[in-house]
C-alpha cells in the first residue's frame, strides 16, 4: 500500500516538477506535494533561507504557492501551501508583512465533496487554517498603517489588542477531528498553531498590562468600554486556551506538552473599568480610532464564530462517523504568564 501511494504521489507531482521554471518553483512543488503522510522539510527550509537572504524572492514564491493551491483538490497540497505561507511569518520574514490578503481563497475548500467523503475533517481543517492565516496576514499588513508603539494613543492600542484577540479566536478553531486525522502532517500543522498562540497571546497579555493603567476617566467612556470588553474577553479566551492546550497535549503535539501558567487580572481593575463605562461619555481625543473600528472588531469576531458553527454543521452531515469531540471544561484564570 505504501509503495502504491508513493507511486501515486510521483504521478501527481511529476508534471509540475517537470514544468517548474526554476529551482525555487520546484522547491514549492516538493514542499506542497500530494504526500499525506509527510512534508518535505528540506525544501521548506531552502525556501525560507532564500527569502531571508533575498527578500525580493518572496513575491514569486507567493505566486507559485498560490498557483499550486488554487487548482488543487487535495487537502494535503492545500494544507502544505498554507503551512508554507505561515512559515514566512513564523520565521520573522519582514517582507511577509507586505502580503496582505492572501492571493488565493480556500474558504470553501472541499465543500463540493460527497456527503460520505472521509476527507470532511481534513477539508474543515484547511478552511479553518485559511481563515486564521488570511486574517493574520491582513492585520499585520494593516499594522504598517496603525503600528502599536508608545506614541500610539490609548484607543489605537486598545483596538489593536482587540483585533489580536480575534486572531486568537480564529487559531483555536483549528482542530483535527477524529482518529483518522492523527498523523504527522496534521501534528506539524498544530505545532505551528501552538507556536502562534504562544506568541500572539503572550503579546496580548503584555500589552493589556501596559495599557490598563492608562485607562482612566479622562480618556472617555468609549475607550473604557473597549478596555472592559478586552478584559472580559481575556477571561473567556483564557479558559478556551487552557482546554485547547489540553486537547493538543492529548493529541501528542510536541510544543503543547507544558501548559503555560495563567494569572488573573486584579478584580479591582475590572471594577474600575466597569465604573468608567457607567459614567457619562466624554469627547474622544482628535485623531484617535473611531467607534467604527471597534464595531469592525466585533463584526470580525461574529464572523469567525459563524464560520466555525456552519463548518461543524456541514461536517456533521458529511461524515456521521467522525463526531466533534470537545475536551472537558476546566475553570482557569485568564492571562498567560511568561
Amino acid at each position: 500500500m505504501k509503495i502504491w501511494k508513493l507511486a501515486s504521489v510521483a504521478m501527481k507531482d511529476g508534471p509540475s516538477l517537470i514544468a517548474a521554471d526554476d529551482i525555487l518553483t520546484a522547491a514549492v512543488v516538493k514542499a506542497t506535494s500530494h504526500d499525506e503522510l509527510s512534508i518535505d522539510t528540506e525544501s521548506a527550509l531552502f525556501i525560507y533561507r532564500n527569502v531571508r537572504s533575498n527578500s525580493s524572492s518572496l513575491k514569486p514564491l507567493v505566486s507559485a504557492i498560490s498557483s499550486r493551491v488554487k487548482r488543487t483538490r487535495s487537502w494535503a497540497v492545500a494544507l502544505k501551501g498554507l503551512m508554507l505561507m505561515h512559515g514566512f511569518f513564523l520565521c520573522k520574514t519582514t517582507a511577509a508583512e507586505s502580503i496582505g490578503r492572501l492571493p488565493f481563497d480556500l474558504s470553501d475548500f472541499g465543500e463540493g465533496n460527497s456527503r460520505m467523503s472521509k476527507s470532511g475533517g481534513f477539508n474543515l481543517f484547511v478552511r479553518a487554517y485559511f481563515a486564521f492565516l488570511d486574517r493574520r496576514s491582513i492585520l499585520f499588513h494593516d499594522g504598517n498603517r496603525h503600528r502599536y508603539d508608545e506614541e500610539s494613543s490609548v484607543m489605537i492600542r486598545l483596538v489593536i489588542i482587540r483585533k489580536m484577540q480575534v486572531i486568537v479566536d480564529s487559531l483555536i478553531r483549528i482542530k483535527p477531528i477524529g482518529e483518522i486525522m492523527k498523523m504527522d502532517l496534521i501534528n506539524e500543522a498544530m505545532e505551528n498553531v501552538i507556536s502562534e498562540i504562544l506568541e500572539i497571546y503572550g503579546w496580548i497579555c503584555r500589552r493589556i498590562a501596559e495599557v490598563l493603567p492608562n485607562v482612566h476617566s479622562k480618556i472617555g467612556k468609549t475607550q473604557a468600554d473597549l478596555a472592559l470588553k478586552i478584559v472580559t474577553k481575556s477571561v473567556s479566551q483564557g479558559e478556551e486556551l487552557k482546554k485547547y492546550f489540553e486537547f493538543c497535549r492529548d493529541l501528542g503535539v510536541s510544543n503543547a506538552k507544558d501548559i503555560p501558567d495563567f494569572v488573573r487580572i486584579p478584580e479591582a481593575d475590572v471594577i474600575h473599568l466597569d465604573q468608567l463605562v457607567r459614567t457619562e461619555e466624554t469627547e474622544n481625543h482628535q485623531g484617535e480610532a473611531t467607534e467604527t473600528e471597534i464595531d469592525l472588531c466585533e463584526e470580525e469576531e461574529r464572523e469567525t464564530k459563524s464560520e466555525f458553527v456552519c463548518d461543524l454543521i456541514t461536517l456533521d452531515d458529511d461524515d456521521q462517523e467522525q463526531p466533534v469531540s470537545s475536551p472537558p471544561k476546566v475553570d482557569i484564570p485568564d492571562l498567560i504568564s511568561f
